[in-house]
C-alpha cells in the first residue's frame, strides 16, 4: 500500500478529449478514486493521540505523566508535520 494525494490527479491530462466518452471516463475515474477509503487520516490520528494525554485525574505520578505527555506531544508534532516528499 502507498499513500497518494488524490487531489493532485488531473484527469483532464490523463483522459484527453471533449467527446462524451472521454468525459465519462474522467468522471468514472474520479468517482472511483474518491470512493477509496483514506488510508491515513491525520486529524483522527491526532485526536487519538490527544485522548491518551495524562490529566490531573490520572493515577500516574507527575513525573510519569509529564514524560508521557511529552512523548505524545512529540508524536502529535510528527503527525502534524506529515510526510515530506
Amino acid at each position: 500500500m502507498r499513500l497518494i494525494d488524490a487531489d493532485k490527479i488531473d484527469f483532464g491530462k490523463i483522459f484527453v478529449g471533449n467527446a462524451d466518452l472521454a468525459k465519462a471516463i474522467r468522471d468514472t475515474a474520479q468517482e472511483y478514486i474518491d470512493a477509496q477509503p483514506t488510508a491515513y487520516d491525520v486529524d483522527k490520528v491526532r485526536a487519538q493521540l490527544k485522548e491518551r494525554l495524562c490529566s490531573a485525574e490520572d493515577e500516574a505520578s507527575d513525573i510519569e505523566c509529564h514524560a508521557r505527555n511529552r512523548h505524545f506531544r512529540d508524536a502529535i508534532g510528527v503527525v502534524r508535520a506529515g510526510i515530506k516528499v
